[in-house]
């Protein structure tokens, strides 16, 4: 699949979709700035009482379990169900997916009830999604390879699905993306992975092709991670490279989006 990365960046510009989150309470600030950065307009109505009317003007919906309650439990499914009422698509960040019995059950309940579009995690709560022992130590995976899982986990979703890692895995059970970049130092802040859900929801909002946009996001992420390494003066350390990051969002552009340089492709025979 060739891509267009200038033209969905620029309609997102154009249109600034609004991307309604339900989110990590720790970085919804961070995921409001860098759909903001990007070009579209967040909104983070978490409440049971408005999350599903929210739906009917958001461009696509973003749930995150970082800091998972009932309530935002009770308002991830009305929202997500409304979604997908209406036909608009719906990124799943499972965090911490197999940590807690109430993590576990709530999104294997939010796969099953609200059929995410795409479905964006680390290795070991794709693994756990896709029904394979994980490791994993709070929210954070200790699994490197999860190519089976994913693969796995989409064929029996539907869904398009992500393994973010060393190598991102981006798959719809029948075509396989890989990606390779980014920086370590995306791992020494609060909020990579919450933001990079975010960006994948921006792409989905304007790109029907959700194995496209979920590429997008994450390729995106890739980028603005290196270019964030690269402005670091001598002394500057993690704090900078958290507003670099920002920074390198606003300015991102068509060109800075090298999918044919970056983005490897092969078919499963499926």
């Amino acid at each position: 699949m060739k891509s267009q990365p200038a033209s969905v960046l620029d309609v997102l510009r154009a249109q600034s979709p609004l991307i309604h989150h339900i989110t990590n309470a720790v970085t919804i600030n961070d995921c409001a700035n860098i759909t903001l950065a990007l070009g579209g307009s967040p909104v983070m109505a978490d409440s049971p009482d408005e999350a599903a009317d929210m739906v009917n003007f958001a461009g696509a919906l973003v749930l995150n379990m970082g800091t998972l309650h009932q309530r935002s439990v009770d308002a991830m499914q009305a929202a997500g169900l409304k979604a997908r009422e209406l036909s608009k698509p719906v990124v799943f960040d499972p965090v911490g997916a197999g940590a807690t019995a109430f993590r576990r059950e709530t999104a294997l309940k939010l796969v099953k009830t609200v059929h995410p579009t795409i479905i964006k995690g680390n290795a070991a709560e794709i693994k756990f999604l896709a029904g394979e022992s994980s490791r994993q130590r709070g929210v954070d995976s200790l699994d490197a390879d999860a190519l089976t899982a994913a693969v796995m986990l989409a064929r029996s979703s539907g869904a398009v699905v992500a393994a973010t890692g060393v190598e991102d895995l981006i798959t719809d059970g029948k075509v396989l993306y890989r990606i390779k970049g980014g920086t370590p130092l995306l791992g020494r802040i609060t909020g990579t992975g919450c933001m990079t859900a975010s960006l994948v929801g921006c792409f989905a909002s304007v790109e029907q092709d959700c194995l496209k946009a979920a590429v997008l996001g994450i390729l995106a992420m890739n980028i603005v991670g290196e270019k964030a390494e690269k402005a670091l003066l001598p002394g500057q350390g993690t704090g900078h490279f958290r507003i670099n990051l920002f920074d390198a969002v606003s300015l991102l552009t068509s060109q800075d989006l090298p999918w044919d340089e970056r983005v490897t492709c092969e078919n499963l025979g499926f």
